[in-house]
């Protein structure tokens, strides 16, 4: 499991939301957030066996200036998080924040055009975030494909970006826009 630099999530019909990470042609976590909880808190379990493998969890009941915290289960090993940048109508921007808390990357929303028409006209337009290292080098792109419901693909370079937070980051993030 995360062995790749590619992967693919597909959003499930339902009522909530529910979420199924491939690595190539394989399954390998499903996901599904509560509705109406103050605090975000979501898991990721292991697509085969259900054990869980990741907890996502909101520091704040604020969704603004929340930071949500990415752990792995198994472990206890906090992977990092991802909190939500300055807002901004044309640009939202995410960074990605290491074990330690340091900033480790940034998800940027990339096309202003199309986010812009996204919020004013429908969600069925697909997202395109570009990935960055602390720097602001690209290390890798979420890249929206057009459905009923979302399906994207997280390319991720993995000797400047720990895959594990890139990939649930995205998650979180697509499940905290509603996209």
């Amino acid at each position: 499991m995360f062995d790749s630099s590619r992967y693919e999530v597909r959003q499930k019909v339902s009522i909530s939301n529910k979420y199924v990470v491939y690595e190539g042609d394989d399954p390998i976590l499903s996901a599904k957030q509560k509705k109406f909880k103050l605090k975000e808190d979501f898991r990721l379990n292991d697509h085969d066996t259900g054990e869980e493998r990741f907890r996502v969890k909101a520091d704040s009941v604020l969704d603004v200036s929340a930071a949500y915290d990415v752990v792995d289960s198994r472990t206890g090993e906090r992977v990092g998080a991802v909190k939500r940048g300055a807002f901004s109508f044309a640009r939202h921007t995410y960074q990605l924040l290491g074990p330690d808390g340091s900033v480790v990357g940034r998800i940027v929303e990339d096309n202003v055009p199309m986010a812009v028409a996204r919020r004013l006209v429908t969600t069925l337009i697909p997202f395109s975030y570009r990935i960055e290292d602390a720097t602001g080098e690209p290390v890798g792109a979420v890249d929206g494909q057009f459905a009923l419901r979302d399906k994207y693909t997280v390319d991720v370079d993995r000797d400047r970006i720990d895959p594990r937070l890139a990939v649930v980051g995205a998650v979180v993030i697509d499940a905290i826009e509603e996209n």
